[in-house]
């Protein structure tokens, strides 16, 4: 017996723990993914050198992959998924090795029962914890997720499962070796996992309870305090490699600040704006620990033999829920980190509920176990009721166990990289031979690209360029080196940030010598310059012609050309990527066992790959249907919405564009429904930046108007003005998109379309309802454009018709004298301006522009009685002060210029403007010395590569020859 006993405590704690792993190890790499997954994609990037930032976080993870590079491209993929495997046998080993250690003595029953040395469970069934607890974690999906595919997850999950075990070693033997290791092991993981740190303290406690006073001793806090240092001071690994560099991209301290912010934010972001979530989903993993964790006196509460009966009673029902919800934690129901979405850094919440698996199911079979002496005259009948506690515990555990693979198996089986590959494959299908400039602002395709382009013997050598990071002039030097120089090195006079003039020449530059793609649907200042020509589910940019304002329409050839690459992809992808996302793995859920999960509130789980892909397909496919729907190939570009609909449930631009479309199908009037709350429809989706670039553009009448509206407050023109013009084609009377093509138009210097888009509204009357405002924005819109055509009598005249037929309607007046000062026409503002003082004679608004143009005119004395009779009403108005000053200046009137700019001065004593007019007084009045003292103060603050500054130091010269 006791030989029996001995031997079992040497499987279970010391051998079966590795026979798990074992196990899991070949599971894993039977579904190990081969390539690319949506978990090993950013490590992929980090690793191989695709990413041109510098890495700033996950120093240790950063520290143990870099034997990796030394694999072909190709091979890396696989490297970073076995690592993770790797990883997760080591979590599970140590799992096992926990759970065999955990102590059964925290209830009077069960130090009656287990005598064994520090009360590890060594009954017959011992094993079962153990083996229940790994397979919980082990198959829990996003666990196997992670192992299987990549990432630095599991390395902080390894480190806080080795300090987790290291405590239950200290307990079995004592020795304090373990607690430095498990001090030493939880300061590393800090730097790789956020969460970490908001479990610090439930770790000083945990050692606290361990040691009791002897946590306090000053030996153990010092070398604890010492080798927690050495275990943080991974946060400035990777900032000092950053040193070593010959070019620092990031210098120290800003990388260790952000390595650290990182970590902030996170920790900030979760607790202020899901503080619930992240409670709820710690709950089932932290409150088990509580109770495995306390030892409960032999002797409490009522001591009779109900009060006994009872007490165990409800200890059990509690154990048996606790354990019940440990492993219902695994199935991801409604309250859990995965369904909160609350990220892969709380594997560790997992690893602690497989904990608490293990433990209460080790609690029932020892209470129930053959050591129970049953006595009585039901002697039987409680054997019987013991043996069928066993049998639910093992029979819960395999059915536990059984559910996992049924529900994970083909979701991890299907989440293995295929669809990332199908989706790369089918985006460079349509690229050339010839090397080409790749352009994205997702830095994700380009990794999907280039890892696809490591699976290939011959391809060509594309350029990658993220956009996001072409103002850094850092980048350009790297895209000149990976480029083989066709890329330009950045301007000398930019040697930090490239301005977005300089970008975008050099992108226009681009497009005209080589072939220029954007890996997806996109917009921006780029797309002010170069227009996308979709081929498949990439685009082509090609620069504008000479005033063009939309792209040229598509020829025949390429329409064909895209709609036979959507229907391969319709026939030969989309079924098995449909079902993948409507309803993982193709399962039928009618059957018992999905609607048994049902019940229990277990989704069937999503295929975040495909799902992922999906929304990609989605985007693309609703981007085409636009442009199928403005060739007015409705029937194509209904089919088109629908499916960028089924591919993204979420896609409320493709929804919106499917219910158009029908509309259009059916003949139905459209007209622009203006309205405040039209962002209230967005859903899920923040702004219009987002809603746009998650989903693609809309093609209907009031989304097209209000998405114009954004890009012109964006200064974004010309994609305004398409907007606008699809707005005008699809809703023959809108009116306020007429207007606002007239403004932009006259704003990008095309007046003959203003004038046509005047000449449209003013030709049919009974269209448009035109209010007084509105006539008078045509009026000013016209008599502009007739400006900028250098007509500018024609432009007067209808200006003065206007005025002669209503004389002393002052809203006229103030378009009227708006239109001159617009058009640099001063002298028939400054009448305007004196009929409208000749109605309202302290109106500020007009002295206040009239004194403007007297300025602008040159009629600085008669600017100065003016200016005084709005500082009379306004004497706080500093900008008509500053304009006083000026004008005194200029006319002569020295002594009233200093007073108004030294009272400027003691507003604003560092404006340049302010220093340079107090020093033109003194010069001009042969004040030596205060002229050299304001001329200084103004090389102080003043720009210094300017006219004004180059006269000032010819100045200075002048006055003091020995100045440098």
């Amino acid at each position: 017996m006791t030989t029996e006993t001995s031997r079992e405590n040497r499987f279970v704690p010391r051998v079966l723990p590795w026979g798990l792993a074992a196990a899991l190890l070949a599971l894993y790499l039977v579904t190990l993914g081969r390539g690319i997954t949506l978990n090993n994609l950013q490590p992929f990037a980090q690793v191989s050198g695709l990413q041109w930032q510098p890495v700033l976080t996950h120093p240790l993870y950063f520290l143990v992959t870099l034997p990796l590079k030394l694999l072909p491209s190709g091979w890396l993929p696989l490297g970073l998924n076995l690592f993770s495997a790797g990883c997760a046998v080591l979590v599970l080993a140590l799992l096992a090795r926990a759970v065999a250690l955990l102590p059964h003595d925290r209830t009077r029953r069960q130090r009656e029962l287990e005598r064994s040395d520090y009360s590890l469970l060594t009954i017959r069934l011992a094993w079962v914890p153990v083996v229940f607890a790994v397979l919980v974690c082990g198959l829990q999906y996003a666990f196997w997720q992670s192992a299987i595919g990549g990432g630095p997850e599991l390395l902080s999950v390894l480190l806080f499962a080795y300090v987790v075990r290291n405590l239950l070693e200290y307990r079995r033997d004592g020795r304090e070796m373990w607690l430095y290791l498990a001090v030493l092991a939880y300061a590393a993981a800090l730097p790789e996992n956020w969460l970490l740190v908001l479990l610090l303290p439930g770790f000083i406690a945990a050692l606290i309870w361990f040691m009791g006073f002897g946590f306090f001793r000053l030996r153990f806090l010092a070398r604890a305090w010492v080798l927690s240092l050495l275990g943080i001071s991974l946060y400035l690994l990777l900032p000092l490699l950053g040193l070593l560099r010959d070019q620092a991209a990031v210098q120290f301290w800003p990388a260790l600040k952000f390595a650290l912010a990182d970590q902030k934010n996170n920790l900030v972001l979760h607790w202020q704006h899901a503080q619930d979530r992240l409670l709820v989903a710690a709950l089932p993993s932290l409150l088990p620990l509580l109770v495995i964790g306390l030892r409960f006196k032999a002797s409490s509460g009522d001591t009779s033999r109900l009060g006994i009966l009872l007490t165990t009673f409800l200890f059990n029902v509690l154990h048996a829920g606790f354990l019940v919800f440990c492993a219902w934690v695994a199935w991801d129901p409604p309250f859990s980190a995965s369904q909160f979405g609350l990220g892969p850094s709380f594997l560790i919440l997992h690893f602690l509920a497989a904990l608490g698996v293990g433990y209460f199911s080790g609690y029932f079979l020892l209470l129930f176990s053959e050591r129970v002496k049953v006595r009585g005259p039901s002697r039987a009948l409680k054997k019987r009721i013991h043996q069928a506690v066993v049998a639910a515990v093992c029979l819960f555990a395999v059915l536990i166990v059984a559910g996992l693979v049924y529900r994970n198996l083909p979701l991890v089986r299907a989440a293995d990289g295929r669809w990332l590959r199908q989706y790369a494959s089918a985006l460079l299908q349509p690229l050339p031979d010839q090397p080409a400039v790749l352009l994205s602002d997702d830095p994700r395709r380009l990794y999907l690209a280039q890892a696809q382009f490591a699976t290939r013997k011959n391809h060509p050598s594309h350029l990658p360029v993220e956009t996001r990071l072409l103002p850094a002039a850092d980048y350009h030097r790297l895209l000149n080196q990976r480029s083989g120089g066709f890329w330009p090195l950045p301007p000398t006079n930019q040697p930090v940030q490239v301005d977005t003039f300089t970008i975008i020449n050099q992108l226009r530059t681009q497009a005209a010598e080589r072939n220029v793609y954007y890996l997806h649907p996109s917009f921006g200042y780029y797309f002010e310059f170069l227009y996308p020509e979709p081929h498949g589910l990439v685009n082509r940019l090609l620069p504008y012609a000479t005033n063009a304002t939309l792209a040229p329409s598509l020829s025949a050839t390429q329409v064909q050309s895209n709609l036979d690459f959507w229907k391969q992809f319709t026939e030969d992808n989309l079924p098995a990527l449909q079902r993948a996302i409507e309803q993982p793995a193709g399962k039928s859920r009618t059957n018992f066992v999905d609607r048994l999960l049902a019940k229990l509130r277990v989704q069937p789980g999503a295929n975040t790959e495909a799902a992922y892909v999906a929304a990609l397909y989605s985007r693309s496919a609703n981007t085409w249907g636009v442009e199928l729907q403005r060739l007015d190939r409705l029937r194509e570009a209904g089919e088109m919405f629908a499916l960028a609909h089924r591919l993204n449930p979420l896609n409320v631009v493709a929804q919106v564009n499917e219910e158009f479309n029908r509309n259009l199908v059916a003949g139905h009037a459209t007209a622009v429904q203006i309205t405040a709350s039209i962002e209230d429809q967005f859903g899920v989706y923040r702004n219009w930046d987002q809603v746009i670039g998650e989903n693609g553009f809309f093609d209907e009448p009031t989304f097209c108007y209000e998405q114009g509206r954004v890009f012109a407050q964006q200064s974004l023109y010309r994609q305004a003005l398409q907007q606008f013009e699809r707005t005008r084609a699809l809703s023959p009377n809108d009116l306020p998109s007429r207007l606002w093509l007239a403004n932009i138009y006259l704003i990008t210097r095309l007046p003959d379309r203003v004038l046509e888009v005047v000449k449209e509204i003013k030709s049919q009357p009974e269209r448009f309802a035109l209010t007084f405002p509105q006539r008078t924005d045509l009026l000013s819109f016209e008599a502009l454009a007739h400006f900028g055509r250098g007509e500018p009598e024609t432009a007067r005249q209808l200006l003065h018709t206007a005025v002669t037929r209503d004389p002393t309607n002052y809203h006229l007046l103030t378009v009227s004298a708006q239109v001159y000062l617009n058009a640099g026409d001063y002298t028939n503002a400054l009448k305007v301006f004196d009929r409208q003082l000749g109605l309202r004679p302290a109106d500020p608004d007009v002295l206040m522009n009239k004194g403007y143009a007297c300025l602008q005119a040159g009629a600085f004395a008669d600017a100065v009685p003016v200016l005084t009779q709005l500082l009379d009403l306004q004497s706080t108005n500093h900008f008509a002060r500053f304009n006083r000053a000026l004008a005194q200046l200029q006319s002569g009137q020295l002594d009233g210029a200093r007073a108004d700019y030294q009272q400027l001065l003691e507003l604003y004593p560092n404006t340049y403007q302010v220093h340079y007019g107090l020093a033109e007084v003194a010069w001009r009045q042969h004040h030596t010395n205060d002229a050299l003292q304001y001329y200084a103060l103004y090389l102080q603050h003043a720009p210094t590569n300017t006219a004004e500054a180059r006269l000032v130091r010819e100045r200075v010269r002048q006055l003091n020859p020995s100045a440098p």
